[in-house]
């Protein structure tokens, strides 16, 4: 019973780290170097304004697009086209300077 439970444990694990490892837009828990510190947080929030050009110049630094940017208190959700296919949702907080994809 137990060993049964284990190798599912270990499938589900493994499919999460294959799925991950395809990478989207943004890696997991990634964040912006230029305004944040060494481990991404900060010591007060980005205004909505300045977060949403630090987003765009971000992803355009990787050759993709931000676009439909809408704000969800102090998170940030945008979404990331190449060649306008989207490939990603990305949220990211204001407070912390962290982008994460919701995929």
């Amino acid at each position: 019973m137990w060993r049964v439970f284990l190798a599912i444990c270990f499938l589900i694990m493994t499919a999460s780290f294959t799925y991950s490892a395809q990478g989207g837009a943004a890696q997991y828990s990634d964040y912006v170097e230029w305004w944040c510190t060494v481990y991404g947080t900060r010591t007060n929030d980005i205004e909505p304004q300045e977060a949403e050009q630090f987003i765009e110049k971000y992803f355009a630094s990787k050759g993709l697009k931000a676009a439909n940017i809408r704000h969800k208190g102090r998170f940030i959700e945008a979404d990331i086209y190449r060649n306008d296919k989207r490939l990603d949702v990305i949220l990211f907080d204001r407070r912390t300077g962290r982008i994460r994809s919701t995929y």
